[in-house]
């Protein structure tokens, strides 16, 4: 594991650096490993250290002022694509972690890519043994402790690592059709429960660095504080199960178990009749899986066996499947209609009226990125070692979660890179389950809808101008 600094301002702008030594030390004196000359940087300014029983970077303050992500820092876990500031104005340095070839200490998103890479050319089975390989042979200590809560409570691959292994073709269905049916089932699966971090006691950390930045953020500036305070209760979590019906009514089976696919995404409450907007690929999902839509064209039904959506300080609310509308064209973003009576409480968030003006404003997003493990590790020792023991599911998960108040949705914070006229960018940080959270502007008002990441490059995260969705309320 090699720290990596892409230089994007400063007298070094476009370059980028690969460090061979465990510390980093960057600022202005000759003997540091990073020479950085620019007003404001000390000489000694701040250092990268490579922990390797942690298998993780610690960024720790020296002389000089430091920023990750636009908060000031003394010492944090960085994470890959982390942004460093060195002073207030100073040179911007993107942080990225190289992983050299044969390398012991393999990230957990590195292993969960290159297991989905295998799939995708030697199917399901191939990616199972590259994933429990990668697992016993590059993970620390501590990740292969901490992988198999998050698969049980996680409901990980939703039982489909059994299916792959040994698995025979259905009637009429090949055997590469079901392993890459399984594949999408199990890549949604990850979408909802896999870890942000290189394992789950390191979310729990960045959980708790996010909490605090917002927390110091929130006393600096009126409409984070309401963001956080008020609108954030009416960000709600949804979770969803559907299988698919075959023409002769009964369900698709896969080794005698009925196939189904489980997800999270996230939605918040637009109007006082109860209309909730969120993402079409959170409500209509299937339309965006090329796999089960080939079964579709055969005559398969997708059907929700499950589908709810939960806000903070109440219950799972289930979500009637007939209020669901989405856009004709192929805008990301649906709208669906909840109980009045269940939503009490519940806030209607502000919406943006009239064009949205300019880049380099603020975009504050508001989601369930991760899914049930971000939830998992802000919940207390207890609960988490109780849903493990019974083996729960992700909706008794979530259930038990909001009964002890324990749904709250996550706050980035960034700025808006680019507005065109279906899209906006920002680099607010998010992943997958954050799709269909609000992204509120500065003034506290929603301009856009949360849909899309580039994993591998941070910066790049789209929003739905929240114009189109607003079209889909009655009037």
């Amino acid at each position: 594991m090699r720290a990596q600094l892409l230089h994007l301002s400063g007298p070094q702008r476009g370059r980028t650096v690969t460090y061979e030594a465990r510390v980093v030390r960057i600022g202005r004196a000759p003997d540091c490993d990073a020479v950085v000359t620019a007003p404001g940087v000390a000489d000694k300014h701040v250092q990268i250290e490579f922990v390797e029983e942690e298998c993780q970077f610690h960024l720790k303050k020296r002389d000089g002022q430091t920023f990750v992500n636009g908060s000031e820092v003394e010492e944090v876990i960085l994470q890959d694509g982390d942004q460093l500031e060195l002073g207030s104005g100073g040179p911007v340095l993107r942080f990225r972690i190289y992983v050299p070839i044969g390398a012991v200490c393999k990230p957990m998103r590195r292993m969960l890519a290159d297991a989905r890479d295998v799939a995708r050319v030697s199917g399901g089975a191939a990616a199972t043994q590259t994933l429990t390989r990668d697992l016993f042979t590059q993970a620390t200590p501590h990740l292969k402790l901490w992988f198999p809560l998050a698969v049980v409570t996680g409901a990980f691959l939703a039982g489909s690592l059994g299916g792959w292994i040994g698995a025979g073709p259905e009637a009429g269905v090949t055997r590469a059709e079901i392993d890459e049916l399984r594949q999408q089932q199990a890549e949604m699966a990850l979408q909802a429960s896999t870890i942000k971090r290189e394992d789950f006691d390191q979310l729990r950390l960045d959980q708790k660095k996010q909490q605090e930045d917002l927390a110091l953020l929130a006393r600096a500036n009126a409409t984070v504080r309401r963001i956080q305070k008020e609108w954030s209760r009416g960000v709600c979590l949804l979770h969803g199960v559907f299988r698919l019906r075959m023409p002769d009514g009964e369900w698709f089976l896969t080794d005698g178990d009925p196939f189904e696919v489980e997800y999270t995404g996230s939605g918040f409450r637009a109007t006082t009749a109860g209309h909730v907007i969120t993402n079409r690929h959170v409500v209509v999902p299937w339309l965006e899986m090329a796999p089960v839509m080939r079964f579709v064209e055969r005559g398969a039904t997708p059907e929700f066996v499950h589908l709810s959506a939960t806000f903070p300080g109440k219950a799972p609310i289930d979500v009637p499947i007939a209020s669901i509308v989405k856009r004709s064209d192929n805008l990301d973003v649906a709208v669906v209609q909840l109980s009045t009576e269940a939503l009490q409480g519940v806030p209607v968030v502000p919406l943006h009226d009239g064009p949205i003006e300019s880049d380099d404003q603020r975009a504050i997003v508001v989601g369930y990125p991760t899914g049930l493990s971000a939830l998992l590790a802000r919940a207390d020792n207890q609960l988490v070692d109780e849903l493990r023991k019974e083996a729960a599911s992700m909706a008794t998960a979530i259930r038990k979660l909001a009964a002890t108040g324990q749904i709250t949705p996550i706050i980035t914070q960034g700025v808006v890179s680019n507005v065109q006229e279906q899209m906006i960018v920002y680099d607010a940080s998010t992943t997958h389950g954050g799709s269909g959270g609000p992204v509120f502007d500065g003034n506290g008002e929603v301009i856009a809808v949360n849909f899309a990441i580039l994993p591998d490059f941070s910066g790049a995260n789209f929003g739905v101008p929240i114009r189109f969705a607003t079209a889909l309320l009655p009037r």
